[in-house]
């Protein structure tokens, strides 16, 4: 974990990172409207947040050292968007489920699917395939992942889904967007820890296509 946010403090990840944050900005501001001009442009920021998000962990699987744009534009090459989205939303489907139904639970499954992530965009993988991979590369390791998944992921989306449950969007204000970027913060140092644990337990490393 802790190298995931020393990292966010170099170029690629802060770039990134940066990129992410006036996203998160833009969401804040166009969360104020409610016409379909501002739910299109929520989807369109959306799209872009994954892109980098694809773009980081590709990064964070290689050993060669590339600049921002050309890691987002790996991104948009290598067409894993779906994979990657349909794979995210599995796993968080599984693990609220797992969560409702025993939270020791759901963080045992979030452990067991924590690398599926890094596995949709690294092999091209489908979310079956993504979460078979995942299980299979976590066995022997899942403590520690586990640990990185609750902190770093499951704990942010639980404040995220609490706060718009209780208000805190409209009674915090600033601070409501402040703690987003924190969130956002968090997450990233979790998309590179993943991704290089996924990378020493045997994962494939990006094969740059410049």
């Amino acid at each position: 974990m802790a190298e995931g946010f020393r990292d966010l403090l170099r170029t690629p990840y802060s770039t990134v990172l940066l990129l992410h944050l006036l996203i998160l900005g833009a969401s804040a501001s166009v969360g104020d409207r409610s016409d379909g001009t501002a739910l299109l442009g929520a989807l369109l920021l959306e799209v872009v947040s994954t892109y980098l998000l694809i773009a980081m962990t590709l990064a964070a699987a290689s050993k060669r050292d590339r600049s921002a744009d050309e890691w987002i534009k790996l991104s948009f090459r290598r067409k894993v968007f779906w994979r990657y989205t349909l794979t995210g939303l599995v796993v968080v489907v599984v693990i609220l489920v797992g969560l409702v139904v025993l939270i020791v639970g759901g963080l045992i499954l979030g452990a067991v699917f924590a690398l599926a992530f890094p596995v949709s965009i690294q092999e091209r993988a489908w979310p079956p395939t993504a979460l078979r991979r995942s299980a299979a590369l976590s066995e022997g390791n899942r403590v520690p992942l586990g640990v990185v998944f609750a902190v770093l992921f499951v704990l942010p989306f639980s404040v995220v889904i609490a706060g718009g449950q209780l208000g805190w969007d409209e009674d915090l204000g600033a601070a409501w967007l402040a703690l987003g970027f924190l969130g956002t913060v968090t997450t990233l140092a979790g998309v590179i820890a993943l991704t290089r644990a996924y990378i020493a337990l045997g994962g494939t490393l990006t094969e740059p296509e410049f």
